[in-house]
């Protein structure tokens, strides 16, 4: 077993510095504006009547950058999409995240402590702890009481919008969080075991997810791993296909890591973007594919109790915020009839990935000439139009 890396650097203070999150962003936070959150004018766009605190005070940049709002819904979404978050957990009763989980209605209405369902876990209401083997989905050990890595990646994924409070994320109405803790904050659990891995891909994608979020990468692999991904990934015709989306890190590591490292072809992966259309300095190589940029750098997403919400950089985000834009745009009426490859082959390779849109060059291969700045433009129409919607730039 190999450590389980998260791609986030902790960024607590305004401008990143060290300490207590609580103690040095102002007592207002995240309903007050922050210095750094203006890499993009951010006051509302294209929903006068959102109400979150943050987006309202222009703190979201990062919704705006992907034109996140042109994902939200006047009404709600028939039938919202499944994104599977294998991370440390998640505090699930969290203002922004309470509403938006995806719930196994087999468990919901049946009776405690029996496998309503048959498939093999007892009470499963919204996902499973492959670390402790439990249906309780929340941080254990160690990680109750620090940050918790996965709380805010299903925040900047699904946060709910229009609930007076907090933060809203571009898959607010098409997104719902099926929750996989997969490593823990001591011992073996910190490590990325294959089996356990195998374990919840599979639960994830019998129990319907369609996009799976690694806000995290590992160095080493097994076959059983391999096959599992590779089912789910790149198999023609699979009756487990799903988007994976992947954290392609920005610590200097000299390789992506897995997921990102597999050239399969439902892999998309997260390049991180920071001011000024940068691809973070640090981004690790990625292999050729589906790599499109999404913001990094100051991004507020929900945190454990006692803080509420934080500040954060790194990958991590990235990853995270392009799932949330990804079950955003596939949950829209126009594309909800598409299966994977034909979401893939329709808008994130024949529209995202093709648009003039791009990253300033990055300073090694394989980004030298930039990559495609993942948005959600493509919705836009004349009566939905998004002033983030830019012309592109000549970099």
């Amino acid at each position: 077993m190999v450590p389980y890396c998260y791609a986030a650097g902790l960024c607590l203070g305004v401008l990143g510095a060290s300490g207590s999150a609580h103690a040095q962003l102002p007592a207002g936070f995240p309903c007050e504006p922050l210095t750094c959150s203006n890499l993009l004018p951010a006051t509302p766009v294209d929903d006068p009547a959102t109400n979150d605190c943050a987006y309202r005070a222009g703190n979201l940049w990062w919704v705006d950058y992907v034109a996140g709002s042109l994902a939200w819904s006047e009404s709600a979404r028939t039938k919202p999409l499944t994104v599977a978050v294998f991370d440390d957990g998640a505090w699930i009763d969290h203002e922004d995240l309470r509403n938006q989980l995806w719930t196994n209605e087999a468990e919901a209405h049946g009776r405690a402590g029996v496998d309503d369902d048959g498939n093999g876990y007892v009470d499963d209401l919204h996902g499973w702890d492959f670390v402790d083997n439990s249906p309780d989905v929340s941080p254990k050990g160690e990680c109750r009481d620090r940050i918790s890595h996965g709380t805010l990646m299903a925040s900047l994924i699904a946060a709910e919008r229009n609930n007076r409070v907090g933060i809203a994320a571009p898959g607010s109405d098409g997104a719902r969080l099926m929750i996989l803790r997969v490593v823990g904050c001591s011992g073996a659990g910190t490590q990325a075991d294959p089996a356990r891995l195998v374990r919840a891909l599979d639960y994830a994608t019998r129990m319907g997810a369609r996009i799976l979020s690694f806000s995290a990468h590992w160095n080493a692999t097994s076959p059983e791993l391999d096959a599992a991904f590779r089912q789910i990934a790149d198999r023609p015709g699979s009756a487990v296909a799903a988007i994976v989306v992947a954290s392609v890190p920005n610590k200097g590591e000299p390789a992506a890591g897995y997921p990102a490292a597999y050239d399969f072809r439902r892999i998309v992966r997260a390049i991180p973007i920071g001011n000024d259309d940068m691809i973070s300095p640090g981004t690790s190589p990625a292999p050729a594919g589906l790599n499109l940029g999404a913001p990094s750098a100051c991004v507020i997403g929900a945190s454990a109790p006692p803080s509420r919400y934080r500040v954060e950089q790194g990958s991590s985000n990235s990853t995270a915020i392009l799932a949330g834009l990804l079950a955003g745009i596939w949950s829209s009426p126009r594309y909800a009839k598409l299966t994977a490859d034909e979401f893939l082959a329709t808008v994130v390779r024949g529209r995202m990935s093709a648009t003039a849109r791009r990253s300033k060059p990055g300073s090694r291969p394989p980004y030298l000439q930039g990559v495609p700045l993942a948005d959600a433009c493509l919705l836009a129409t004349e009566h939905r139009l998004a002033r983030v919607c830019r012309q592109p730039e000549t970099h």
